[in-house]
């Protein structure tokens, strides 16, 4: 039996869900994150970043754009492999990766939220550029309120980003981010 496609019944559902009032927590502000990386690649042992970044809340009270820059030290275990586009051995070395971004916020409810987005990064290794490009990022985590304007956020997030020193090619960084967050608007 072949199911009709009701044009009212398509248009119907979507609007109830769009009427449904939500008490989710996209404000906008200001925030200042810090905590520990870590690559998924034997390389490298743990390291540390920090991160500024904005919520521009959108479209109610649910999405929020957060544009953020910020930098992560990799911190290299010193392997030395053997390089053959200079037929020499290299040490991998420890990476200063910068990053220009710019995520999307979705917020379930007051407390928990995802975020995912773009990033532009550049990082010198070695006394030269060891990984620039194009990488991602997402991101998981809890926001929790200290009083009418301020919030703590702790997230996980997993950044890909490509290092050509290695010759691993693309490699995922997860991490642990604390940060302070201004909210411009109080808590309604």
């Amino acid at each position: 039996m072949k199911y009709k496609h009701n044009l009212s019944t398509l248009l119907f559902i979507p609007l109830i869900f769009l009427s449904v009032q939500s008490f989710s927590q996209a404000r906008s502000g200001i925030g200042f994150a810090y905590g520990p990386n870590k690559p998924f690649s034997n390389d490298y042992n743990w390291g540390s970043g920090f991160q500024v970044f904005g919520n521009i809340a959108i479209s109610g009270s649910r999405w929020a754009i957060v544009p953020n820059i910020g930098y992560d030290r990799l911190n290299s275990k010193g392997r030395i492999y053997y390089d053959p586009a200079n037929l020499n051995n290299k040490r991998i070395s420890n990476i200063d990766l910068f990053y220009l971004g710019a995520m999307g916020k979705y917020c379930f409810n007051k407390l928990v939220f995802v975020k995912a987005g773009p990033l532009l990064y550049a990082g010198g290794g070695n006394e030269d550029i060891a990984a620039v490009g194009i990488g991602g990022t997402v991101a998981g985590g809890v926001n929790l309120m200290l009083d009418r304007h301020s919030t703590i956020e702790v997230s996980l997030f997993t950044t890909v980003i490509n290092i050509e020193s290695t010759g691993n090619g693309v490699s995922p960084v997860a991490g642990l981010k604390f940060a302070y967050v201004f909210n411009f608007r109080g808590a309604d």
